[in-house]
């Protein structure tokens, strides 16, 4: 749950570098600088569709939803997707290849949101994929483009940080007619400085082979609010307090007599 952070330093404004916006862009879309609403993009093969216009207000409490099923490039997507600007972002992705692919198909999925703005001082992702194979051998590996399957990024107005909670390289494989494998990529974490962020946005990219085959994916990214810590006197300066008190107490009652 989001904590309040009343402890502000400018500097920290720039506690962590940048990146440019280039390395997060769908293909064949270009995000939104600054992000002032959710949005979600997906692209296959680099043919990219624009979902934002599908995103829905959650009924009764801040947030928003995207619940839809669609078919790009030959291929079949089932996409729920939770943007809570609290902050956080799960999703459940499905995408199956299509049947006439002779090569890797490539899927990019990008989600964004403004957040309650306010320092944050970690993060955290999570994700696990099954892929299921109708014959031969399916293999889930990451993208040429990207270090790993997922990817979280905090944003202040257009500038961009990656949170370090890049996560998921291990391949999945699964073998059979029919096989199933299910690849737990865990989770991971990451603490920095307290950083102000508005924005929060997760990107997750894979390659997926053998025509027919599903894989489903499981994940989340997190931004935590810093804790502001109230410090502990000393024992040496509760004792002056309360002595400071006592003498307080001691004219008080010498005024009093006085006036007698």
């Amino acid at each position: 749950m989001r904590k309040s952070f009343l402890f502000v330093v400018p500097a920290l404004l720039v506690a962590a570098p940048s990146v440019s916006s280039a390395q997060i862009d769908p293909p064949g879309c270009t995000r939104p600088a600054p992000v002032t609403a959710p949005f979600a993009f997906v692209a296959v093969n680099g043919l990219c569709a624009d979902l934002s216009s599908l995103i829905t207000p959650l009924a009764g409490v801040a947030g928003w939803n995207l619940d839809t099923h669609l078919t790009l490039a030959g291929a079949t997507i089932d996409l729920h997707v939770l943007f809570d600007p609290d902050p956080s972002v799960p999703f459940t992705i499905t995408t199956v290849n299509p049947l006439t692919a002779a090569a890797a198909t490539s899927y990019f999925f990008s989600f964004g949101l403004p957040i309650v703005p306010d320092f944050y001082s970690s993060a955290t992702s999570t994700l696990q994929l099954t892929a299921t194979s109708p014959t031969g051998t399916t293999t889930v590996t990451t993208s040429d483009s990207y270090p790993a399957y997922l990817s979280g990024y905090g944003t202040l107005g257009t500038e961009l940080t990656n949170l370090g909670v890049d996560l998921g390289t291990a391949p999945c494989v699964a073998s059979g007619t029919p096989g199933s494998a299910m690849c737990d990529e865990g989770s991971t974490s990451q603490t920095f400085a307290p950083s102000f962020y508005d924005n929060l946005e997760a990107i997750l990219t894979y390659t997926q082979s053998n025509p027919g085959s599903t894989v489903t994916l499981n994940g989340d990214v997190t931004l935590n609010a810093a804790v502001a810590v109230t410090p502990t006197p000393e024992p040496a300066t509760l004792t002056l307090v309360a002595l400071g008190f006592l003498a307080i107490g001691g004219t008080r009652v010498g005024r009093r007599r006085s006036l007698l």
